[in-house]
């Protein structure tokens, strides 16, 4: 009960953010938000992928598709993930699809998936860890990383979804029962929130199950058939289904020099710098005896390679490292370590509450509201 009392407090905490946030500003849909949130708008309320209103409305503009239209080269995983909940109300308020409730509805939508996410988290964690760790890792991953930006303060986006997707990524990857199509649907969920996520898809390794070719054919449809709707909307946006806009336009990998370490140090988003809670999870892994650890730390420097690599290696308007949310749920695991390290030497969680993760908290809302009032 004192946990699931604790889970509530977290949970307080990110409503309390999200509504104080979205009512100061009248508004949860602005920067890439609005890309996002066109696509479920124009899907629902006119029936079609011409964004030309939407774009209007906002004073956005994009560059025209070869056939002609508006592009959208934001992922479609997370609108998809926003449209039952938007389409049901729209069937209620009959509007436009732009005021207010709708906005707030979408972005509550991302406040609870982040919230799930880490419900789920701690589940997950339980299978290895005990119940105090496990609830002071989801702690530091709630309330001392960037997760709090994006799940409670900017939620109409991609990354609270995406964190949530991973969640449930690995919960499937780590339970025995699951058939592996619907594992690999997951994967493909993850891919369809954010692309890059596909990189997950090196954990499948930690089940060894899959490596058996009906499996692994099985897993590969699954992650195939959950990431096809990205294909349609290619296709019908670019004219081919195989080539990210991303890739296609001026954005691109640039492998040398590559920016490893700016992604991770630089004053310009840096993850370590904006959110050290990290530092100290890598330092974590070093003290979990497991057979995953070097799985993970592969898919944790795969994802720095990736952004590191990334033509906009500091993500643009991002707080911290907007494009490493969904590698938190694996540092969850080293934090966990870490915490488990330190009570055995005999600090207690509440030691552990007040010299680590209240002045991280503290720093992480310093730093929010210093990127919120200097951007």
């Amino acid at each position: 009960m004192k946990h699931a009392r604790w889970l509530l407090i977290i949970a307080a905490i990110y409503l309390a953010g999200f509504f104080a946030h979205a009512l100061t500003l009248q508004k949860t849909v602005y920067g890439d938000g609005i890309f996002y949130y066109s696509w479920v708008r124009s899907i629902v309320v006119d029936r079609d992928i011409n964004f030309t209103n939407e774009y209007r409305h906002f004073g956005v503009s994009a560059p025209a598709t070869p056939k002609g239209a508006f592009g959208n080269k934001h992922p479609i995983g997370a609108p998809l993930f926003w449209l039952p909940w938007y389409a049901q109300a729209h069937a209620i308020i009959r509007g436009s699809g732009y005021e207010l409730p709708y906005q707030l509805l979408v972005g509550l939508i991302s406040v609870l998936a982040a919230l799930t996410g880490l419900v789920l988290l701690y589940r997950l964690l339980l299978s290895f860890f005990s119940r105090t760790t496990s609830m002071l890792a989801i702690t530091a991953i709630a309330l001392t990383t960037n997760l709090f930006f994006y799940g409670s303060l900017d939620p109409v986006n991609s990354h609270a979804i995406s964190f949530f997707a991973a969640v449930v990524f690995l919960s499937f990857l780590f339970s025995k029962k699951t058939h592996p199509f619907l594992t690999g649907c997951t994967l493909g969920f993850c891919t369809l929130v954010r692309p890059q996520d596909a990189a997950l898809g090196i954990l499948s390794f930690a089940r060894p199950g899959l490596a058996k070719l009906k499996s692994s054919i099985a897993f590969f449809l699954g992650a195939l058939f959950a990431f096809s709707p990205q294909l349609f909307a290619w296709y019908a946006l670019y004219g081919t289904p195989w080539t990210s806009p991303y890739l296609a336009g001026s954005e691109s990998y640039t492998w040398w020099p590559p920016h490893f370490l700016d992604v991770l140090f630089s004053p310009r988003n840096g993850l370590v710098l904006w959110t050290p809670i990290v530092f100290l999870a890598l330092v974590g892994f070093i003290f979990w005896k497991s057979s995953l650890r070097r799985l993970f730390l592969l898919f944790i420097f795969t994802e720095i390679a990736i952004i590191g690599s990334w033509s906009i290696w500091w993500q643009g308007a991002s707080y911290s490292g907007r494009m490493f949310v969904s590698v938190l749920p694996i540092l969850s695991f080293g934090l966990a370590a870490l915490f488990q390290r330190l009570q055995k030497h005999g600090l207690k969680s509440r030691d552990i509450l007040i010299i680590l993760v209240g002045p991280l908290t503290v720093l992480n809302m310093l730093f929010i509201f210093f990127y919120l009032f200097t951007r």
